[in-house]
């Protein structure tokens, strides 16, 4: 019988330079006139597709408006049988981290990876594991119960020192809830979730809390200007 060589991981760890080209889940990223093409997430491509200055400013300045320079924290991957050298790129170290424990878990792969954590907000995600909350993650991410369960099991005691933000007052039911009534009215996950962060940014800057029903109106009326 064959034995196939395994695929080998982390042979970049990140690229700076221009983007010459954006595609649905892609950038092509100019470095030293030499093109490599980086798997994004929805989130991080609407990023880099604004005229903002910064991708991160608080913990890694990676877009500047005079230059266009960005820089991606990469997850390489060369993969032997398909014959395919593949990028995966992040605008921190701690979504490259996330991304790292998830795709440790059996059954979840690189592509299935972006997909979740391009649904799930990083501080959901983890209290979602420490509270053993597979149906959190099956409603938001569209994750099987097995594989829900999988995650939960097999991250549960490697998650809980990862800095994912402030954990304070994060209410899972409520934020399922929300999603859910977005992607009742034909929204995606990413488009949900981003516009419910935004939502609840604002509130923060207001100080003053939103019930469930304001903070959907409030997506909403953010989803309507995009």
């Amino acid at each position: 019988m064959r034995r196939e060589r395994p695929a080998s991981y982390n042979m970049i760890s990140f690229l700076e330079g221009t983007i010459e080209h954006r595609g649905d889940k892609y950038v092509i990223l100019n470095t030293g006139g030499i093109g490599y093409k980086v798997t994004v997430s929805p989130r991080l491509l609407n990023i880099l597709s604004k005229s903002s200055p910064v991708v991160n400013p608080e913990k890694s300045p990676s877009v500047t408006s005079g230059q266009g320079t960005v820089k991606l924290f990469i997850h390489s991957q060369l993969n032997m049988r398909e014959g395919t050298f593949d990028m995966y790129g992040f605008q921190n170290k701690e979504d490259l981290e996330l991304f790292h424990l998830v795709t440790s878990v059996n059954g979840i792969g690189p592509k299935s990876a972006i997909g979740i954590l391009s649904t799930i907000e990083p501080k959901h995600l983890k209290a979602a594991i420490m509270n053993d909350d597979a149906d959190y993650l099956k409603k938001v991410s569209g994750l099987g119960p097995k594989t829900a369960q999988r995650l939960i099991l097999e991250l549960k005691s490697k998650i809980d020192y990862l800095d994912v933000g402030d954990m304070e007052g994060v209410d899972l039911g409520q934020e399922g809830q929300a999603i859910e009534a977005l992607l009742a009215l034909g929204y995606s996950p990413s488009q949900a979730k981003d516009a419910l962060k935004e939502a609840t940014l604002r509130q923060a800057q207001g100080k003053k809390a939103m019930t469930l029903e304001e903070r959907v109106r409030e997506a909403l009326r953010l989803l309507g200007k995009k």
